[in-house]
This record gives C-alpha cells, structure tokens and sequence, in this order.
C-alpha cells in the first residue's frame, strides 16, 4: 500500500513509500560580490540574483523531485521517509559566461516518518569573478587590445577597436573555479605593431574576486603586465615579463575580434565536462538513470582508466580479473557494457563516456553503498584530466 503525494504540474503524481515524513525549505542567497541584477539573453530579462524563486531545485533520494524553489517556499512537502541530498542552484549555469554568477546550495539530510525536517540553506557564490582594469598608459599607448581568459572549460574575449569597447562597459566574467589562463594581445597608436603575452593563475576558488591590471610603457612598448589578484582572502601581485615591440611595421589597422593572431597561444589541456553536474556533487541514483559526460582532449586521448573505490572492486574484478576498469587495452571485455573502448578513445580529442551502463547493476549490487568512479585519462604530452586539481570522481549513493 502506497501513499499519494501531489508535487507540482510538472511532475504529476509522484508513489511514495507508505512511510512519509515531510520537509519544510528555507532558501537565502548570500550575493555579496555582485551587482545583483543582471542581463541574460534578453528573452527572459534581467535576473535578481537575491530573488530565490527561479532558483532550481533538485531533490534526490527515495522520491527524487526538481522544481523551481517558489514551489516550495513556505510550503511543507511530503516525502518518502530515507536519506536524501538537496542542491539549488541559481539560474544559469555556464562554465564561462559574462554577469553570470553562479550561487548553490548544498546539503544530505534524512526525512523520518511523521516528522517534519526543517532545512535553511544558504546560497553562496560557486564560481569566481574576474575584471579587467587598464592603466592611463596602456589606453594612451594601444590603439587596439584584448583580453582572453579561460579556464579549460570555456573562455571569455574582451575586446577593444575602432568599433567595440568593451572595457568601457566594466564587463565582469565569471567562470567555475579552476585555473585561469590570461592572453593579452595589443597593438600600439603610433603604427600598429604587436605585442602579446601570456600569464596563468593556478588556481582560484568560489567568491573570489580577480583583478586583472593591465599597464604599458611610455614608449608604447608593453614591457610588462602587472596582474594584481585580489579575493576576499588573500591580494598578492605578479607581474610577468614579455619581450618587446616588433619593430618591424604591421599592418593592422583593422584589429578586431574575430581576426587571426600569430601570436596566440592555443588551449591544449585536457578537460572534462559534466553537464548536469558541473561541481562533481556526490549523486543518488536509481534505475534507468543516465550519468554522461564529455571530454575534451585537444591533443587527442592516450590513456583512459576508471578506478573503483574499494567496496566495488570485487565486482569489477569479477568480470575483468583486475580492479579497474581500462578502457584502451581491454576491449573485449568492456565493449558488451556499451563503453567507448580502443580506437574509439585513442587519439579521440572529444568523447562522450558514460557510467549509464553500471547504473542498474549499482542499484542492485551495491544497494545501501556510496560506490566512487576516479577516471583517470591523458593525452598524447601524458598531460592528465583534472578538476580542481584532482582527477575527475564520480561519487554515487546508492539507496538501500
């Protein structure tokens, strides 16, 4: 016998175990370092980044939801009694993208039958922001300019030239935090040669606020860039020191973006990217559930392994005779599993893999576990995929 729980349109009706208990959300945004309200694409219009309602919600565990948080505000929501995990999220959630701050929440906790389980959780910023300041000197000496900043996942240009400005408008970039690549590429007013250079930031972290410091020679030589960054933390200042102007005339009077640069330095590492799970939260899972994510290998893929946690490599064992799972050298073994394996990852720069197919097995065999996947892959230069500086981990609660 089951009990009957209406969510919301979207969802229908939602069978729930006869043991229910219910959850009662509370949601705030802490968007401390931001101009709260910002532009989108234009077909919804601006986004009040202390306005919670469109924040989304997903709710995983013995009756999994997702809804938009004003469906649950000042609400109490029934649910199967058992563990769960909440995340929510603001809107728009792109990897690199201009006034696009990224604010989350994220919390387990366990409904018990008959009871009520208060949760107040507090949004905070995810990813980083970034700005570009220029010197007096650096706008008097370069007629043209531009900023490219990535961070392996996706870049942001900014750009300046006889028709577009883009630093006039006090443009902020934010991206998920991992390393920073700046590439500055500027021409000088009095006969446009060029100069470019290339400086890397290791490592950033949520809520920091990165200040890009741009400065040229009086003599219209960019002979150094000062790049100060600053977050709620720490300040510390680099400065990176780049040969001089071509003397040799350039013509390059049309400089603008879009045009090619000799001088550019091209993106070569090794990334992954998981769509609907960009932070690599831990997940719940049930059957019929699908786990997909790309990667991206500009140099084209060499190596490519999965590592289980300990409390699943008896399972793995048991059909490869070894407690990982290597996708380049045994072929015969993971190709029936509907893995990519062989010359469908070798020198492939972009790849689609997927743990979908160990998803039904994971709820039947490792029923009440939280079973981790370390994938662990590298180029041709043996250059290997990193999130925050650690290989990719895909962590699963499987429900009892």
């Amino acid at each position: 016998m089951s009990a009957v729980c209406m969510t919301s349109c979207r969802h229908g009706v939602v069978e729930m175990p006869e043991a229910t208990g219910s959850l009662q959300l509370s949601v705030s945004s802490l968007t401390d370092f931001i101009t709260v309200e910002t532009k989108t694409d234009g077909e919804n219009g601006p986004i009040d980044f202390t306005n919670t309602a469109d924040y989304d919600v997903v709710v995983k565990g013995p009756t999994p939801l997702s809804m938009k948080y004003s469906e649950f505000s000042g609400k109490v929501i029934e649910l199967g009694s058992g563990d769960y995990e909440i995340t929510v999220t603001s809107p728009a959630t792109e990897p690199a993208a201009f006034d696009q701050p990224i604010y989350q929440a994220h919390e387990a906790f366990t409904i018990r039958a008959g009871e009520v389980t208060p949760l107040d959780l507090t949004c905070t910023p995810a990813n980083c922001k970034v700005t570009i300041e220029l010197s007096d000197n650096f706008i008097k000496e370069l007629a043209a300019y531009e900023v490219i900043v990535s961070n392996g996942l996706g870049q942001l240009v900014w750009t300046k030239d006889s028709e577009k400005n883009d630093f006039s408008l006090g443009k902020a970039g934010y991206f998920l935090p991992r390393g920073l690549e700046i590439k500055v590429n500027g021409y000088r007013s009095i006969d446009m040669t060029s100069a470019s250079a290339v400086h890397y930031i290791e490592q950033t972290l949520p809520a920091e606020h990165h200040i890009i410091r741009l400065d040229a020679k009086v003599t219209g030589q960019i002979g150094g860039i000062g790049i100060t960054v600053v977050t709620e933390f720490t300040e510390k200042s680099e400065d990176v020191e780049i040969g001089g102007m071509d003397e040799e005339y350039v013509d390059r009077p049309d400089f603008g973006e879009g045009d090619d640069n000799d001088d550019e330095v091209v993106d070569t590492a090794p990334s992954i990217v998981w769509a609907d799970n960009p932070f690599f939260d831990p997940i719940s899972i049930k059957k019929g559930d699908q786990i997909s994510m790309t990667v991206k290998a500009p140099l084209g893929i060499k190596t490519f392994r999965v590592e289980v946690s300990d409390n699943f490599k008896g399972a793995v064992s048991m059909i490869a005779q070894k407690d990982y799972i290597d996708l380049v050298n045994d072929v015969d073994i993971w190709q029936p599993f509907g893995l990519p394996v062989g010359d469908q990852v070798i020198g492939q720069q972009e790849l689609v893999f997927e743990l979908t197919p160990f998803i039904d097995t994971l709820c039947g065999a490792a029923a009440g576990m939280t079973v981790q996947f370390i994938l662990i892959a590298s180029d041709s230069e043996d250059e290997y995929i990193l999130v925050d500086d650690e290989y990719p981990t895909v962590t699963i609660n499987v429900p009892a």
